[in-house]
């Protein structure tokens, strides 16, 4: 019994190293498959029956040949692909009024997309869920795609996600706390669902991009509507036991300090978001209270045009957010060391404005040797790697809970099983 049971256990972790090179790599003939998860060819042979046997995986003709070489006689190349038919799934966005709602395939492309405008901070927790999932139901009957053909449903959310309980522990975006999502959407579609912070998400479609890039430990820093952090830690992203890990914007940066949404003061966020840095433009950071709503696009656009003009308030905002982020990254390298630093989010197109104050003071907390190998990088601003990263997060839970053990219709996890 022992014997079968850890032979199944062998057959489920091969399966998933051939899932997870052809998501990195994409299509590949079987000798490469080979080459990329290091399984013999005969194991190589046997998984990719079962994997197209259950529906996951198909064989595809090898364009690229095929272009190369038009006149090769013969039978044709063939690779291997995920069958984009083979199950979807569903990312949630929850940001201060909104919901944002993208339907893929297995393979990741994305099918359809909707953002809904909801009043996330008076909303009540018991019938937030429910809203959630009624969003979702109008977007699967848009697609003609019914919810048996849902496997998975990945929620990110700004603020404190608790991935255990399911629930939104804090957000700004909200007035309550402990707001129930998971067990609602799954009690109302019949569908699996995790929830889990949205900087930690973007972490997950750094890695799902390329994971020798971003395999090894790097820190991910979104800047916008909030400050937040993802944390790649052995090339996993690391969500602490209960999956409130990182919360970066919330380390104090000064003691006594402007306000936060968090309700404490002198927060990195209170420098560095979006409405933070229009409160110290307007020069009552000290005494004017955060803003619990959506801080128009264009209104931080002129406030930008603003600060490359020179005005002294604007530019001066935008250098003390600059200083929060570095003091703060200098705290956070002395205790991880990692060699990457991504920054993302809509806070990124005023980098040029930003980065000044931001390497001075790195270069005042930290010796340089312990920033020595360091890479600082910018994800391109009009990337939606919250969104990208939560479909990648699915689709990976997809593949250890269900692809490693059958086709979709073999096995469908229970609530209780995904935590």
């Amino acid at each position: 019994m022992r014997e079968k049971a850890d032979s199944d256990l062998v057959r489920r972790q091969n399966r998933r190293l051939v899932l997870d090179a052809l998501r990195q790599h994409g299509p590949l003939a079987r000798i490469e498959l080979g080459r990329q998860t290091g399984l013999s060819p005969a194991s190589i042979t046997s998984i990719s029956a079962q994997l197209i046997a259950d529906g996951i995986v198909q064989e595809v003709e090898d364009q690229h040949h095929q272009q190369v070489l038009p006149m090769r006689r013969g039978r044709p190349l063939t690779q291997l692909d995920i069958n984009p038919k083979s199950a979807h799934v569903i990312a949630v966005k929850i940001s201060i009024d909104g919901v944002e709602i993208a339907l893929a395939d297995s393979r990741g492309s994305m099918i359809n997309r909707s953002v809904s405008r909801i009043a996330t901070y008076d909303a009540e927790p018991a019938t937030f869920g429910k809203a959630v999932a009624a969003e979702i139901g109008k977007q699967l009957a848009k697609a003609r795609v019914p919810a048996r053909k849902v496997a998975r449903i990945g929620v990110a959310v700004q603020g404190v996600a608790d991935s255990q309980a399911g629930t939104i522990v804090w957000s700004p975006a909200f007035r309550e706390r402990n707001i129930p999502v998971s067990a609602v959407l799954q009690a109302e579609l019949g569908i699996p669902c995790s929830i889990a912070n949205d900087a930690n998400m973007i972490a997950e479609g750094l890695i799902g991009t390329d994971r020798e890039r971003y395999g090894g430990t790097a820190a991910v820093v979104f800047m916008g509507y909030g400050v937040g952090m993802g944390l790649i830690l052995n090339g996993q992203v690391y969500h602490g036991p209960t999956g409130a890990a990182a919360e970066f914007g919330h380390m104090n940066h000064l003691p006594g300090g402007p306000l936060c949404r968090c309700g404490r003061r002198g927060c990195v966020e209170a420098y560095a978001a979006d409405y933070s840095i229009l409160r110290w433009a307007s020069g009552n950071a000290d005494t004017l209270p955060p803003s619990f709503t959506a801080i128009p696009e264009d209104q931080m656009q002129a406030l930008e045009a603003a600060a490359r003009n020179g005005e002294p308030q604007a530019s001066g905002a935008y250098a003390k957010a600059g200083e929060a982020l570095g003091y703060g990254l200098a705290r956070m390298l002395a205790l991880l060391s990692p060699s990457r630093i991504v920054l993302a989010g809509p806070g990124t197109r005023a980098m040029d404005l930003i980065e000044p104050s931001l390497h001075r003071a790195l270069e005042d907390g930290i010796v340089d040797e312990l920033r020595r190998n360091l890479e600082i990088e910018v994800v391109p601003i009009h990337t939606d790697m919250i969104i990208k990263g939560t479909i990648e997060g699915a689709l990976r839970l997809l593949d250890r809970e269900v692809f490693a053990y059958g086709g979709l219709g073999k096995r469908h996890l229970t609530l209780e099983e995904i935590a």
